[in-house]
């Protein structure tokens, strides 16, 4: 047991580094369906925890092998993570202890999300969209190379709406978003003409956000699928250079990694760079092509690194 600026921290492994003078906190008691609150992003961000498991290969439980989508669980802050070069989930608790894992029907994950206790996980290479339960139990599998209604062309990140539950998937080749029900059925397309290689999507109760990678920039949607606003375009002294992942906060600011810059922004719900953090690096509170990010119900920013660390840090 470990206290960290007044609050306990509890089962800290030896190869967890928490750094002095912060806090992480370790409730398990999120209410479900809350989005993350804002952070303070005025503050330096310093990492509280840095978790990074290592050996040759990078195979054992707990070792991740290029990293890529990450998901909250709001109930208990477990966090899982599409375990890409191992064609695994992996699912750590909310100080970054590994918990346990699972890898019915995977060929590269890459996006993530969960909803109503079940978690959706994209594939890169099965060109498909596979709906587990929490524990890691298969229930369905929809998809195929293609680009027809549910064919996919590398499918990257995807979200779930909280309004009706619908499953929306960015599918990366075929330029477009594909709109499924929660059970998985074909609904709709979204974007069709006017996305460039979509990378991820975040649905709230009034809005769709979809990151544009080519642009790179950000479309924004009511909840009636009608663009409201195009954000985050190149130059300006707020250049994105291949943003991967996003998340938002409830006053909607997105905090996006960069992997070829290396570090995170954070965009106010205008476009405007309000924050940007880390540098290239192998060491805490650097990162080395940063991938998925994602925002506890605490406000903590939590990132996975795609390449030679593949660690997990918590700011």
């Amino acid at each position: 047991m470990l206290a960290l600026g007044g609050i306990l921290c509890v089962g800290i492994r030896s190869n967890l580094i928490c750094q002095s003078e912060t806090d992480i906190f370790l409730t398990r008691t999120f209410p479900p369906q809350v989005k993350p609150v804002a952070h303070n992003y005025k503050a330096k961000q310093r990492p509280i925890a840095y978790c990074c498991k290592k050996s040759v290969d990078q195979k054992a439980p707990g070792e991740l092998n290029c990293p890529k989508g990450i998901a909250v669980l709001n109930q208990t802050g477990d966090i899982y993570i599409a375990d890409y070069c191992n064609h695994r989930v992996q699912v750590f608790s909310s100080n970054g202890d590994y918990l346990f894992m699972f890898s019915e029907k995977m060929n590269k994950p890459i996006g993530i999300c969960i909803s109503q206790n079940k978690v959706f996980v994209t594939q890169l290479f099965g060109n498909c969209i596979n709906m587990y339960e929490l524990e890691g139990k298969l229930i369905k599998s929809v998809g195929s190379r293609g680009n027809g209604e549910a064919q996919f062309y590398l499918p990257h990140g995807l979200d779930v709406s909280d309004r009706n539950r619908n499953v929306y998937v960015c599918d990366f080749l075929n330029n477009r978003v594909q709109i499924f029900s929660q059970e998985l059925k074909f609904h709709s397309i979204l974007g069709k003409d006017l996305f460039n290689h979509p990378r991820d999507v975040k649905v709230t109760r009034d809005r769709v956000l979809v990151l544009d990678y080519s642009d790179p920039c950000m479309f924004v949607f009511n909840s009636d699928h009608i663009l409201t606003n195009r954000l985050i375009t190149r130059g300006g002294g707020k250049q994105t250079n291949f943003p991967y992942c996003f998340d938002i906060d409830i006053d909607y600011n997105m905090i996006m990694s960069d992997y070829s810059n290396h570090c995170v922004y954070v965009f106010n719900q205008e476009g405007e760079q309000i924050h940007k953090f880390g540098k290239e690096g192998q060491g805490i509170g650097e990162f080395c092509r940063p991938w998925g990010i994602a925002l506890n119900c605490t406000g903590h920013i939590i990132v996975v690194c795609h390449k030679k660390t593949n660690c997990l840090q918590f700011f």
